[in-house]
């Protein structure tokens, strides 16, 4: 259930406020503010909000409050607000800005990320208008010096209600399309589900075919299909289950216009103190290999660093990758354990299409060929780089540069501005993605496994664009439903 508010509270508190009143043309919005240069504040919006940029003929934005999914299952607004363009938002793959509480916010086609988020048309100016968020209330200002604002409160009751909705059918989608609960397999379930993907992964689609037999290190992928790229999930298995629950992400991996590319790494927790907690990991990769297995030429996992048994993989002093192998081996037996290094040796390292490169730490620093990338398992160094170099920085002398990315993708046959995004090093506690990172152009880093936000890039037009959320406990609320067919207890 969604927090209740009083409509009619709202109306007059905003009627209070607004001294001049003029009508923009929507049959169910009532009370238009066409603002002036003058700051105008009202009350923290408890209805979305539709402006107006532009006047009546102008581009139309709707701010609703931002609902989380609580443990109880109830969708609750912790105070900030999601503003959108409510033509795409609901439909398909869209952008979106975020208001939080203390941020001034002008709205604008001065912003180039904005333009790419929201596709501002020509009737909207440089700058627009300005908001701004605080516990006083919600201040607007027109901005332009020649194109109006309107603002009105969104009364009718399915748009009042609609994200709540919209939020709600996203879980039962992705039940349709898991088909159950998301919890701990029998041993001779998760066996027979592991061997199903390493036999798709024999014949993976778009693989690059490797002459001599084994596995090939390349994916060449199509470029119509919108990418989505997720970061080192860690054992956040809430984390993706946001992904497949937010946007219109799901919706495409099942009509064919989106791919998911998960960038390695979705096991062994990061978060400080839980380093040897493996359960969640077997999780994770449960609901990865559900996902292949439903979506074999929609999802795509590259190999990372932690994506081994190796004894030189550890945390805060914990080994996590002999602990992951010996988890596996007490709880689902060795046959399994020895199935996942099998899975582990299909694992394509590079993904490549026309618009992108993929993989999870960064290009090599040293000089390979193409045959080499997908002869891979002939080739133990390169793929060492490929799961284990960083950026180079102060600290890091011996990492990559813009002249390794620049061999990359001429290797590749892409175009020189082509987007490389890779996962492996966090440059910051607080961020979930970095765009044009070292000051260079089309360089993305992604990590998916920050306790509170889970980022996301994919394209827009031709242009690469991230997208956060919050993250949420969706793997209780997901199995509430999936038990029961309901949110509540």
């Amino acid at each position: 259930m969604t927090q209740q508010h009083s409509p009619k509270g709202f109306l007059e508190r905003f009627r209070d406020v607004v001294q001049e009143l003029e009508n923009c043309e929507d049959v169910d919005l009532r009370d238009t503010l066409r603002l002036s240069t003058e700051k105008v504040r009202v009350p923290q919006p408890t209805l979305p909000l539709q402006i107006m940029l532009g006047g009546e003929q102008g581009y139309r934005l709707h701010l609703y409050p931002e609902l989380h999914f609580e443990r109880d299952g109830q969708l609750r607004h912790d105070g900030d607000y999601l503003l959108f363009d409510p033509a795409s938002y609901f439909s398909k793959i869209s952008g979106f800005l975020r208001l939080t509480q203390d941020e001034t916010l002008t709205l604008g086609r001065g912003d180039k990320l904005q333009r790419l988020l929201l596709r501002y048309p020509k009737v909207v100016d440089d700058q627009h208008v300005r908001l701004k968020l605080s516990r006083k209330g919600l201040a607007l200002k027109n901005k332009s010096a020649h194109a109006n604002t309107c603002v009105s409160p969104v009364t009718a009751e399915s748009l009042v209600e609609r994200m709540a909705t919209w939020r709600r059918k996203k879980i039962a989608l992705l039940h349709e399309v898991l088909g159950g609960p998301i919890e701990p397999a029998s041993s001779a379930q998760s066996l027979a589900l592991i061997e199903q993907v390493i036999a798709l992964m024999e014949r993976e689609p778009y693989r690059v075919p490797n002459p001599s037999g084994r596995p090939s290190g390349l994916l060449s992928l199509p470029e119509r299909p919108r990418p989505i790229f997720v970061g080192d999930l860690h054992a956040c298995i809430d984390s993706l289950l946001v992904i497949l629950t937010q946007n219109g992400f799901l919706e495409t991996l099942l009509d064919g216009s989106g791919m998911l590319i998960l960038l390695g790494d979705a096991v062994q927790p990061d978060a400080p103190g839980e380093e040897d907690q493996m359960e969640t990991s077997m999780l994770m990769m449960d609901l990865i290999f559900r996902l292949k297995l439903r979506f074999p030429e929609r999802v795509f996992y590259l190999r990372g660093n932690h994506d081994s048994f190796s004894e030189d993989i550890s945390k805060a002093g914990v080994p996590q990758g002999l602990l992951w192998e010996q988890t596996l081996h007490e709880q689902r037996g060795s046959t399994y354990q020895q199935a996942m290094q099998r899975f582990y040796d299909h694992l394509p390292y590079v993904a490549v299409s026309a618009g992108y490169i993929a993989c999870h730490a960064g290009p090599p620093t040293t000089k390979f060929s193409r045959e080499a990338l997908i002869d891979i398992g002939a080739h133990p160094e390169l793929a060492h780089q490929l799961t284990h170099v960083r950026l180079r920085r102060a600290n890091m002398a011996s990492g990559y540069g813009s002249g390794d990315l620049a061999r990359l993708r001429k290797c590749l046959g892409v175009k020189r501005d082509v987007a490389v995004i890779v996962g492996h090093t966090p440059l910051s506690q607080s961020e979930t993605y970095w765009m044009d990172v070292s000051g260079i152009a089309n360089h993305h880093v992604l990590f998916g496994a920050n306790a509170n936000w889970i980022g996301v890039i994919t394209r827009a037009d031709k242009q690469m664009i991230p997208l956060i959320y919050p993250t949420e406990p969706l793997l209780e609320v997901y199995n509430r439903y999936a038990r029961s067919g309901r949110f509540e207890p």
